[in-house]
């Protein structure tokens, strides 16, 4: 082990002879506190989202949903189930009804518009040389959602969610949520790197080399798992097909931060990523008078290799139908239409 140590601080050296020059520069002119290497998750992300920054054209629409309706919807079925004084509140029926099932609501929302809007639900493999291009319009609708842990951002996913009921979206959110906590990710990207390899070495890519070379760099690299997961039973953890497979994602910064809105940037090869921000009140104008209403913001943004804003469009009806009509969401049962 002591020998792998040493080889690696030597590549290590050596690498930093071919440093970006400002890099250097900045080294040696600037007092640097604290160096911090950035690990196996960090780099992983880095690299997905630069090779997204700098093959994929973004264009970002932001869009506010009036969630008034919802409001109301929630509320009275809330007094209906639990005939509480303090349950009249507005405030109080966000919290309870709203809040609980917030994310499971959107989640479920924009799967139900993407199977209405197929070339946003898709990925998107851009040949010059070879094909011109294929986008791929997946028959699955599986959304990645994004889950802050104290270890770092995990993506597990929902699949088909159009296809569940409420509830059962809503529950699977919580449970994957949960194992996301009590995973080490840098353990479960390297067993998803792993699967991407095998998959490369298959269709002789070679345009992998470098996120080979940062997977290779991870297994060399001493790695101590936090105590407090080391003894997680494996079937409470997420595993490899928990977090590859999605055909778009969402990021909903509204439950962690009071933030209107996020532009958020694409997972290649999806064609598509939705920022959702968080509920608030907001003055508008209704029938001429200005009210509060209850808001939300969303951010769309899509490869515009892929297709035109005019399926952005499309989407946006589509999306403010159910909004507009929580019912169509919250009572939805398998067999329903969509």
């Amino acid at each position: 082990m002591g020998s792998v140590s040493v080889n690696v601080h030597l590549a290590n050296g050596l690498l930093t002879m071919f440093q970006d020059y400002r890099i250097a520069y900045l080294r040696r002119h600037v007092r640097i506190k604290e160096t911090i290497r950035l690990s196996f998750l960090r780099e992983s992300v880095a690299y997905i989202l630069s090779q997204s920054a700098r093959r994929i054209p973004h264009a970002s629409a932001t869009a506010q949903f009036d969630l008034t309706a919802l409001v109301e919807y929630c509320k009275k079925t809330t007094e209906n189930t639990e005939p509480d004084a303090d349950v009249k509140s507005d405030q109080t029926v966000l919290h309870r009804s709203i809040r609980r099932r917030f994310s499971a609501f959107f989640l479920k929302c924009i799967a139900h518009t993407l199977h209405h809007v197929p070339a946003m639900n898709g990925f998107l493999d851009y040949a010059p040389l070879i094909t011109g291009g294929n986008l791929y319009l997946a028959e699955d609708i599986n959304l990645g959602f994004a889950v802050n842990t104290k270890h770092g951002l995990v993506k597990p996913i929902i699949r088909n969610p159009h296809l569940k009921d409420l509830e059962t979206v809503a529950t699977e959110m919580r449970m994957l949520t949960r194992s996301a906590r009590k995973t080490d990710p840098v353990e479960l990207f390297q067993k998803a790197g792993r699967a991407y390899m095998l998959t490369a070495l298959r269709q002789l890519d070679i345009t992998v080399f470098p996120a080979f070379w940062i997977w290779i760099r991870s297994k060399l690299r001493p790695h101590t798992p936090d105590p407090a997961l080391r003894n997680v039973p494996e079937e409470e953890k997420l595993q490899v097909h928990d977090i590859l497979g999605a055909t778009s994602t969402i990021t909903n910064i509204g439950m962690m931060i009071e933030g209107h809105h996020t532009v958020t940037v694409i997972v290649p090869p999806e064609v598509a990523v939705f920022g959702i921000g968080s509920v608030r009140q907001t003055p508008m104008v209704v029938d001429g008078k200005v009210v509060p209403r209850y808001t939300v913001t969303l951010c769309v943004t899509i490869d515009h290799r892929a297709f035109d804003g005019g399926e952005g469009f499309t989407f946006y009806h589509k999306m403010k139908e159910y909004v507009d009509n929580p019912a169509l969401i919250y009572d939805w049962k398998p067999g329903d239409e969509i």
